[in-house]
């Protein structure tokens, strides 16, 4: 999964009492709030620079609401089952579609022994906020 160097405010939301799994402790920032798998957040805009998700919780309102608490080039993470062709879950598409608005793709992660696997597959998502005013900046509409 993509490091980045030094997480100092962070936001985990959805997972069980345990909190995030080990492979996401590297992205713990050293101020770290955890909450259920709510639709709208109780945090101000713009607060936590990662938020990690639970591929449970992974809705279209609450990658919203993960885009409006992060800061500018801003992470969120999550892993999430692949949907096979009997199974529950999502595909690449599926990802897609949810965090196209508000979010670039820049990594995504399947475990080395996915193409041998029939069940049990997984995808851990890297999407980084993007930056509407460098956006609005260089579109212009034709007149």
């Amino acid at each position: 999964m993509h490091r980045l160097r030094e997480v100092r405010t962070s936001l985990e939301v959805g997972f069980p009492e345990g909190g995030a799994p080990a492979s996401y402790a590297h992205l713990r920032g050293r101020d770290f709030r955890a909450i259920g798998a709510v639709s709208a957040f109780p945090y101000e805009d713009a607060q936590f620079e990662v938020v990690l998700m639970d591929g449970a919780a992974v809705s279209a309102a609450r990658v919203k609401e993960a885009h409006r608490v992060l800061r500018p080039e801003g992470r969120l993470y999550f892993t999430v089952p692949e949907k096979t062709k009997k199974q529950a879950g999502y595909t690449l598409p599926d990802i897609y579609a949810i965090v196209r608005y508000g979010f670039n793709i820049v990594e995504v992660v399947r475990p080395a022994w996915w193409f041998f696997g029939r069940r049990g597959r997984t995808i851990s998502i890297c999407a980084q906020k993007k930056n509407w005013k460098s956006l609005s900046n260089t579109y212009r509409p034709l007149i």
